[in-house]
């Protein structure tokens, strides 16, 4: 006696995994990406490096330019008017 197993054969090829979809539809390639990355780094150190050259406030009564954080003259210690 002997017993023949059955055949196993796939009819129909395996279910493909979908690949996610953006749900505007609008997708960027990866280089894409990258560069709008460099670009908005490059706007953030140019906002950063202004801010960091605030404007030097000139003494009124001596001329002296100081730093924007002092509230005397470091040379002769008149008030800074600031405008």
């Amino acid at each position: 006696m002997s017993r023949s197993q059955p055949a196993v054969s796939l009819q129909e090829q395996p279910a493909q995994p979908e690949k996610p979809t953006s749900p505007t539809g609008f997708t960027l390639q990866s280089w894409q990406k990258g560069g709008l990355l460099v670009i908005l780094l490059g706007i953030l150190y140019v906002r950063i490096l202004r801010r960091k050259k605030s404007h030097t406030v000139a003494c009124s009564h001596c001329g002296k330019k100081n730093p924007p954080h002092l509230s005397n003259c470091q040379k002769c210690a008149a008030p800074l008017m600031r405008m």
